[in-house]
């Protein structure tokens, strides 16, 4: 009895899975599956990719009729299945699941019934199957969904023989597919009919559904850009004739008259037509009544934004903040504050950036909840805002940062409190702000509890560390006794286990190829010397800003080790060009640092890139900054990139240094 409901239930799952029972299987509890009612699946992994996976994962997604949906699932194993329970909405008409280890989109090995995929029709509450439910089935088997995501639900089959049947069964149920649904609906029935005859079904398939459905916008923009990709201009054409015909007030509209409005046009054309625009449709009209026309908005207002402040045209650049949601005010607030206070150039007025800066972010501290990156996030409420919040962490760098500048300590203060839970102490640029403005201002009572909260977080700069260290000799007698102690008791053991773990994954066995690299001072290194010692190298250019933005981490690791005659640490310069020899060696001296600096070697063909080129098959990637630590002649431990914190990196590569000296 248990082996016939299994087998049916594979059978309902996916009438060919019936053969791959000594495989993987999936069952579902109850076995037909109903609309607004839970669902329970059990999943047996053996034989499968996933067989020896101690943690795999599943993406439960549903057709709802008009669109698809996606759903993380977290599984728990009882016995020897892995299983899951979800409650179908009461709009799902099919579902696929899943299953793999890593990350969704790209996961380690997976799970998908050996490309057959795992996918089942979910009947109405009166048990009927329900419209959409074969055209998602057809859709889904050709990966044609629209969502790429879904691609590897299956492996693409596009078989006109099953297609063809599986449309035919959705035309029983519903007819020909209406609205959105009819170009799923056409990219399928293209699958089964000679290309010569394609065309003019599509086009009559079209005219009769817009007759249907009297020239609906939905209908009419969908149609419009079916033929921009078919790339039929002509159809494209007769399409925009009826939209301004029937739809004249449409977003469809407005988007095609904006972009014929402004198409080549020159800077002083494209601000008339963009103000003419919104004159025409005031965006405080679209709010009240909002389509899929939203980011029309979003362009102009940014795209005016930059005509504003390059010209200087400050008022008008101001009133732009008065109806705009927080999304497009952070963008403009970015591109035109941000980008300038950041700017290399030295031109910058830092005054006037201030100064707009003050009027700015009121607003986008007024408007940071009002979830305007909602459809940047699959409408996931949490992470849109998660999302929010970090951007406000940064234009709130910015303008603190140009307070500072104009020596407004008092209001700098002020916008510390803004900053969000997990932003308050994780930014050691920040945090190094933060000591300043509270130095400046004489206060000494919060500078301690900065930095000890500073180092829970591990974003820590030298000169935090120097300050920490002589508060704590002034509460000492001048003594530095326990310090070491002190500091590593603010360390949350939890951080410090997180640390210990991003370390372990980063340790590999790599045997470095032998070289004998120039120092700063024209003397010769040779790896073969270092004997059994630990010797960290960092991976640097001139011309690579996170290179340069870690070198206060490095610099707090050599300071670490400074007399360990078993660790070294190098500094070793590639990938430059020129006189790269007086480029380094005069950038690490004009910046302080006390380097154990090496120049990689030139290659044949001019490339001064030797020793870094001979490990790329460890890196996989020419991306720069790179650490690796060496011991006997064998690379264990490898990392790309800089987290913004110096603490942070000196605390990584000490914790690696640790447990390399560790081993026997």
């Amino acid at each position: 009895m248990k082996k016939n409901l299994l087998l049916n239930g594979l059978l309902l799952l996916c009438p060919f899975f019936g053969q791959q029972l000594a495989a993987q299987t999936l069952t579902w509890k109850p076995e037909l599956l109903r609309q607004n009612q839970p669902a329970t699946f059990y999943y047996q992994a053996k034989g499968g990719d996933l067989e020896f996976s101690d943690e795999p994962k599943a993406t439960l997604a549903y057709f709802n009729g008009k669109r698809w949906e996606s759903v993380p699932l977290t599984l728990k194993k009882e016995n020897d299945q892995w299983q899951a329970s979800y409650t179908l909405p009461n709009n799902a008409v099919f579902l696929a699941l899943k299953f793999y280890q890593g990350a969704s989109m790209t996961p380690e090995a997976i799970d998908n019934n050996q490309g057959k995929g795992y996918f089942t029709k979910v009947l109405g509450s009166n048990d009927k199957e329900q419209r959409g439910s074969y055209l998602a089935e057809a859709a889904l088997r050709s990966n044609l969904t629209g969502d790429w995501s879904l691609n590897d639900f299956v492996s693409a089959a596009k078989n006109a023989q099953t297609t063809d049947s599986l449309l035919k069964k959705e035309e029983k149920i519903s007819g020909k597919p209406s609205g959105p649904l009819l170009f799923t609906y056409l990219d399928l029935k293209r699958l089964t009919m000679p290309p010569e005859k394609f065309d003019a079904f599509a086009d009559a398939t079209i005219q009769a559904m817009l007759k249907k459905e009297k020239f609906s916008d939905a209908l009419l923009a969908e149609a419009h850009g079916y033929y921009i990709r078919e790339k039929r201009d002509q159809q494209a054409k007769e399409i925009e004739k009826l939209i301004f015909q029937y739809q004249p007030k449409s977003g469809t509209a407005k988007l095609l008259s904006f972009r014929a409005a402004t198409k080549g046009a020159s800077p002083e054309v494209y601000q008339a037509a963009s103000e003419d625009f919104l004159k025409k449709y005031p965006y405080e009209e679209w709010k009240k009544n909002p389509d899929d026309k939203g980011f029309l908005y979003y362009e102009i207002y940014r795209g005016l934004a930059t005509r504003y402040f390059d010209g200087n045209q400050i008022d008008k650049f101001l009133s732009l903040f008065k109806d705009i949601d927080f999304r497009t005010a952070n963008e403009i607030y970015r591109w035109n504050i941000t980008r300038n206070q950041m700017s290399m150039s030295g031109k910058a007025d830092y005054k006037l950036l201030y100064e707009l800066s003050k009027k700015i972010i009121p607003y986008l501290l007024e408007r940071q909840r009002d979830q305007s990156y909602l459809t940047d996030f699959g409408r996931d409420a949490v992470k849109a805002q998660e999302n929010a919040d970090k951007q406000m962490n940064d234009r709130l760098f910015t303008h603190i940062a140009l307070a500072i500048n104009q020596k407004d300590f008092a209001a700098a203060k002020n916008f510390f409190q803004y900053l969000s839970k997990d932003g308050t102490y994780s930014n050691a640029d920040m945090n190094a702000m933060h000591l300043r403005v509270l130095s400046e201002l004489k206060d000494d009572k919060a500078i301690k509890s900065l930095l000890e909260n500073s180092v829970a977080a591990n974003a820590v700069t030298p000169e935090m560390f120097a300050k920490l260290k002589e508060l704590y000799r002034s509460e000492h007698q001048g003594q530095e006794k326990g310090y070491e102690e002190y500091l590593s008791s603010l360390m949350p053991n939890d951080k410090k286990a997180e640390m210990r773990g991003h370390v372990m994954a980063n340790m590999v066995n790599y045997p470095l190829k032998p070289f004998s690299l120039e120092d700063a001072n024209g003397k010769m290194v040779n790896s073969n010397d270092w004997g059994n010692k630990i010797v960290v190298i960092d991976f640097w250019a001139t011309w690579c800003r996170p290179c340069i933005e870690a070198f206060p981490g490095m610099q707090l690791l050599i300071d670490q080790y400074a007399k360990d005659p078993n660790v070294a640490v190098y500094m070793i310069g590639t990938m430059q060009f020129g006189d790269y020899k007086a480029k380094s060696v005069n950038f690490v001296k004009s910046q302080g640092y006390r380097f154990n600096l090496l120049h990689d070697a030139v290659l044949p063909n001019g490339e001064q890139a030797a020793v870094f080129l001979s490990l790329k098959p460890l890196f996989k990637s020419s991306a720069i900054p790179r650490k690796i630590i060496v011991k006997n002649g064998v690379v264990r431990y490898s990392s790309e990139g800089y987290s913004g914190s110096p603490s942070q990196l000196s605390d990584e590569l000490s914790t690696a240094i640790e447990i390399l000296r560790a081993e026997k």
